[in-house]
């Protein structure tokens, strides 16, 4: 009799084992029901004895099924028996991975306390993420759930049915996000799981299903996304009315309890075009735009899996920029949300973060600017963990045609001569004392140009002086001339139009001229080097001119 019975109670689980993705989705309420199909023999009280954990609960199995006559039951007929009347033990989850701020609560009104990893959470635990807080629960049959940040979960039932081969996990959502990825077991292994994800408005009761689900506690709205198998989406309270949501699809349940239709998730986002390479702390990632997308949320992990998630970004343009991460290897999956705010199928990107020590800023020569010199200066600011700096110039912004390189400049600046006059394009890395090398910062222009031509000799007459210089269409020129060469006090100051310029013939001395050019596009050139000049002694006439003779002017020696 015995052996009869256990052998129906297996062939009712291999019956109930059968893949969920092709069961009609169960409402929330059948869910927690063990079905046993009734063998001959079988009488209520029998099977009550030997299932549920108190005996004396025969008739509520009979209410639940309406049975008309709780002494006769036929074989072949389904006995529907609730969960909470069956044997049990309790088990726990396990803290599979923790990081950020997260807390825990063994109930309802003890004080939170640090969560660590590899703790067990048993019945009426809480957990609270903070704004850099996710955790992973480990189910005592496999399933993992992932807790997101800004989230409050709470394990409201973990039992173990060893008469029957069931494992049952509830957890509710209080507000926030999580996802879970569902063991599902092999018809021989003769087990089953009953896994439900709770929120103060909907139940969402799977097997063997990856699937998310939000509790927006703003929109009052709980968001449930399945991404294998199914699940049944049923308002909290809810007898009946549950609907079947598939791989793929999505459902709404709102403040009201209205459950939505399932509708497609939006596909993955286009991420063949992300940089392996990321060279800069500040991440710049951009999307194309996505059809029907009013966000994206992505998250950035040091693990393909995403047990150990360093950053999450929620952006409504598909520009994603992450900050405040260390230099190392990453993963980042990206999904776009749609206008109900359901998030869809993701995709994921592999990158390398190589960005320190990072490159200085640069000064000088300015970015597009111009140089006018035999020698240019490069300058930028210092870097604290820079021992070196390597420079780079090129005839091209692709650095194929290099014409300067240095690799151990130490100091935050260089001279470089014998450049010819042209466009440059430069560069600059910081090197650690140990040879680390960072990325090259962005990429500097300038135009070389010859320097300032020296002014011709001045020629000065009986009258007066006459000064020439080489020029160029457009520039305008300011001249000074002083009795000494640092130009503290200009003996004259003009700005000309015009490469030439004539003044009054000054006293007997020494005297110093120089020219600074200024370009039509409003560059202002250095000054030229001092040039000095002497103007003798002379004999004068009446009107104040020097006398002239057949051997020039005469001085008053002569």
């Amino acid at each position: 009799m015995g052996k009869r019975v256990l052998r129906g109670l297996c062939r009712v689980l291999l019956a109930v084992a059968v893949a969920w993705s092709v069961q009609p989705a169960a409402a929330a309420g059948e869910d927690q029901d063990y079905v046993y199909r009734i063998i001959k023999g079988d009488t209520l009280i029998g099977l009550s004895e030997r299932l549920l954990n108190s005996p004396r609960d025969w008739p509520a199995v009979a209410r639940h099924n309406r049975l008309p006559n709780p002494n006769h039951i036929v074989p072949g007929a389904e006995l529907r028996v609730p969960l909470a009347l069956l044997k049990s033990t309790l088990v726990v989850a396990t803290v599979a991975q923790v990081q950020g701020d997260v807390k825990v609560a063994p109930s309802a009104t003890a004080v939170p306390s640090v969560l660590a990893l590899g703790a067990t959470l048993g019945e009426g635990a809480r957990v609270i993420t903070g704004k850099d807080g996710y955790v992973t629960l480990k189910l005592q049959d496999g399933s993992s759930v992932r807790v997101q940040t800004d989230t409050q979960v709470q394990v409201e039932r973990q039992r173990s049915y060893p008469d029957v081969g069931i494992l049952e996990s509830v957890i509710n959502v209080i507000a926030g996000r999580l996802s879970s990825l569902v063991q599902k077991f092999l018809p021989e292994e003769k087990k089953q799981t009953r896994h439900t994800i709770k929120t103060p408005l909907a139940n969402l009761a799977v097997r063997g299903t990856e699937f998310r689900v939000t509790m927006d506690p703003q929109s009052r709205e709980t968001r449930g996304e399945v991404l294998s198998g199914a699940v049944a989406v049923g308002a909290d309270g809810a007898a009946a009315g549950a609907k079947r949501v598939n791989a793929g699809f999505g459902s709404v349940v709102d403040a009201n309890k209205s459950v939505s239709d399932p509708v497609p998730l939006l596909p993955a986002p286009d991420v063949s075009g992300l940089a392996a390479l990321q060279e800069r702390t500040l991440l710049r990632f951009s999307l194309p735009v996505l059809k029907g997308a009013r966000g994206y949320r992505a998250q950035v992990a040091r693990d393909a899996d995403f047990n150990a998630v360093v950053a999450e970004i929620v952006s409504a343009t598909p520009e994603l920029r992450v900050t405040n991460i260390a230099d190392g290897g990453y993963f980042m999956r990206v999904r776009a949300v749609d206008a109900s705010g359901l998030e869809g199928i993701e995709a994921t990107h592999a990158f390398t973060l190589k960005a320190r020590p990072e490159p200085p800023l640069v000064s000088a020569p300015p970015r597009k600017g111009k140089v006018r010199a035999n020698t240019v200066e490069f300058k930028w600011s210092e870097n604290s963990e820079a021992s070196v700096y390597h420079l780079q110039v090129a005839r091209d912004a692709a650095f194929k045609s290099m014409v300067h390189e240095d690799r151990t400049i130490r100091g935050p600046e260089v001279a470089v001569n014998k450049l010819v006059p042209g466009e440059y394009f430069w560069r600059v890395a910081s090197l650690r004392e140990d040879g680390d090398r960072g990325p090259y910062g962005d990429v500097s222009s300038f135009t070389l140009f010859a320097p300032p031509a020296q002014p011709e000799p001045p020629d000065v007459g009986a009258g007066g002086i006459r000064f020439r210089w080489a020029g160029e269409p457009g520039q305008k020129f300011l001249f000074e001339l002083a009795s000494e060469k640092t130009f503290a006090k200009p003996i004259l100051s003009r700005v000309l139009g015009t490469p030439a310029f004539e003044a009054p013939r000054p006293g007997p001395g020494t005297y110093f001229i120089r020219i600074q050019a200024t370009d039509p596009d409003g560059f202002v050139g250095p000054f030229s080097a001092p040039q000095t000049f002497t103007v003798p002694n002379c004999l004068t006439d009446s009107d104040g001119h020097c006398v002239s003779a057949t051997h020039g002017i005469v001085s008053p020696s002569r």
